[in-house]
């Protein structure tokens, strides 16, 4: 068995909080677990980029090119720059939220439009669309975004059982658990209604 999830976003977005969530929980459920990271300028609204790998006979801790059963994308761009890792017929779940790069804010080049976005990622899989970020700020804080994505995350076929993952998002963020379990039951409901 080998299973990869790919999570990619910006600098504050929580994208390495969720790949932990994610590795943990795989681990409590008895699988083999490897975490990479790739950052760009993170603190400064660049790439950051988190692949989850599980599986008895995974060794790297970076997804292979074509090999990613889940792109889990903060934010549309950041979608498509990933696009390669994904598997044919795999799957994406997109927060719609777009976050200018400074090549956009400084006028260099264009963000693309999201239905041409939507068209590429569709492409290569079934592609799960809606705006995290506001169901998240809906809930009070935007912070939770990742979680309303966890939430999404757990509607869909994967190795880790939803038990353990909702039992891990306890664990790691105790303090503000409650919170974060509205975010997460929060897209649950909105993946319900995408499926």
């Amino acid at each position: 068995m080998e299973f990869n999830i790919l999570i990619c976003g910006v600098g504050g977005q929580g994208t390495i909080l969720a790949s932990y969530v994610l590795g943990n929980a795989a681990l409590k459920d008895g699988h083999k677990v490897r975490l990479g990271e790739i950052h760009g300028m993170a603190q400064r609204g660049g790439s950051v980029v988190s692949h989850v790998r599980m599986g008895d006979e995974v060794y790297g801790s970076v997804i292979p090119q074509g090999k990613a059963d889940i792109i889990i994308a903060f934010e549309p761009l950041e979608a498509l720059r990933n696009l390669s890792y994904l598997k044919k017929g795999g799957k994406t779940i997109l927060n719609t939220e777009r976050v200018n790069p400074i090549s956009v804010s400084l006028g260099e080049c264009d963000y693309p439009p999201i239905d041409e976005i939507l068209f590429n990622l569709s492409e290569k899989g079934k592609v799960y669309h809606f705006n995290a970020t506001e169901i998240a700020k809906g809930l009070g804080n935007q912070v939770i975004m990742n979680m309303v994505m966890m939430g999404a995350l757990s509607l869909l076929e994967t190795p880790i059982k939803n038990e353990t993952l909702l039992e891990t998002i306890v664990s790691v963020l105790s303090k503000k658990a409650e919170i974060n379990m509205k975010a997460f039951e929060a897209g649950r409901k909105k993946m319900e209604n995408l499926l």
